[in-house]
């Protein structure tokens, strides 16, 4: 069976002027060998032939980060993507500073180590690094980013985890998340650690895939991590014990905080208001392929669901960008539409009082201010109706 797959063959009777014109199995069984996979054919008289082809698992599609360094452009998995931050220094560096030589980033209380990109690759040097000696390498800023949060200019930082370590990955540029095929390296490739395969842009041109563990390693993240393996488990159950809470803040109508927990959250997204249609008696937008209900926060508490429509109070429809927390509770997602995303804190909810409305378990001081923290099971049962007189109001 193993003759089909030789150059040239053929189960004709005799040539033609139309004879070598196709595609031979040999030309299936190369293109398949060279992605690291295998093909064969089983054969029943009578039956007919199988044609068996395995295929690397490697050659998957996966969610990715589009950053560039150095004028390149790089995939970051999305699965060891924790948040991204921007840093706009205005004239000092503020929030990072040098530990023994090392730059951190202090986010949210906690000093979170910073790993510059063009660095660890080698990248935008033009090979001033490889000539220098380690020690000096270590606390020199070389790259054109790391002179940017020295200038003053914004930083931009991409949180990553790797093995149970937290680091920020400091990058020239983020363009876009994608659907990319992951293809493997080379031969001559493969021993390199910070990377995890390649994929093919839009554009027709190679950007390479970071592998985010072996980066942390080549950095010695890692190693810095399990000097304070010890000291970790306590810090978070001294955390536990103070009641901490990560929160998603925002503002309400005239100005009033309000807060989520941050686990209920999936995803902050910004969507257009001409996307917004109204289903039965439900405002909703198409989302990710599935049908998103939105609830509107100036809408959903028992007291403002009366109040006319003006002002900074959210209507529909309209041409305007809605900012949307897409939350999930029980299974369910649905879209509270806010009037402005304020920050992501983490909080002890103390001291608090009792709520004064449904929709609210309680208010709190909050980056010293009071706050609402809604209960959004509740927002979830109350739903948003659709008022006809609205669009009324809209229009004119």
């Amino acid at each position: 069976m193993n003759l089909v797959f030789l150059p040239g063959f053929s189960t004709a009777e005799k040539v033609t002027n139309v004879s070598g014109r196709g595609v031979g199995m040999d030309v299936v069984k190369t293109h398949i060998e060279k992605i690291g996979g295998t093909v064969d054919l089983q054969s029943k008289p009578g039956e007919g032939v199988m044609v068996r082809m395995k295929i690397p698992l490697t050659l998957a599609i996966i969610p990715a980060l589009i950053v560039t360094g150095a004028g390149e452009r790089y995939a970051v998995p999305q699965v060891s993507l924790l948040e991204l931050v921007r840093v706009e220094v205005r004239g000092e560096r503020k929030g990072i500073e040098m530990i023994h030589g090392a730059p951190v980033y202090r986010l949210r209380g906690r000093l979170l180590p910073l790993v510059y990109l063009n660095r660890e690759l080698k990248v935008g040097t033009k090979g001033r690094e490889a000539a220098e000696p380690a020690s000096r390498r270590s606390i020199d800023l070389p790259t054109a980013v790391e002179r940017n949060d020295v200038d003053g200019q914004a930083v931009n930082i991409v949180v990553l985890e790797a093995d149970g370590r937290q680091f920020g990955l400091v990058v020239d540029e983020i363009n876009d998340t994608e659907e990319i095929v992951v293809k493997p390296l080379s031969k001559h490739l493969k021993s390199i650690s910070v990377y995890a395969g390649a994929t093919i842009m839009g554009d027709g041109k190679v950007a390479l895939i970071l592998d985010v563990l072996g980066l942390a390693q080549c950095s010695r993240i890692l190693a810095e991590g399990r000097e304070h393996i010890q000291a970790e488990p306590a810090q978070v159950t001294a955390e536990v014990a103070r009641g901490k809470q990560k929160l998603v803040l925002f503002t309400g109508p005239g100005g009033a905080r309000m807060a989520v927990p941050l686990e209920l959250l999936a995803r902050l997204e910004n969507i257009p208001g001409s996307e917004v249609e109204r289903a039965g008696n439900q405002w909703v937008t198409q989302y990710r392929g599935q049908i998103l209900p939105l609830i509107r926060v100036s809408h959903a508490l028992e007291e403002r669901r009366h109040l006319p429509t003006g002002g900074d109070v959210l209507s529909l429809p309209t041409t305007e960008m809605l900012q949307v927390l897409v939350l999930e509770n029980e299974h369910q997602s649905f879209g509270l539409v806010v009037n402005q995303i304020l920050d992501i804190t983490e909080s002890t909810l103390e001291p608090h009082t009792p709520s004064t409305r449904a929709g609210v378990l309680h208010c709190s001081v909050i980056a010293e201010r009071v706050t609402e923290l809604l209960d959004v099971p509740a927002l979830l049962r109350g739903g948003e109706k659709y008022e006809p007189g609205e669009a009324a109001v809209a229009k004119t």
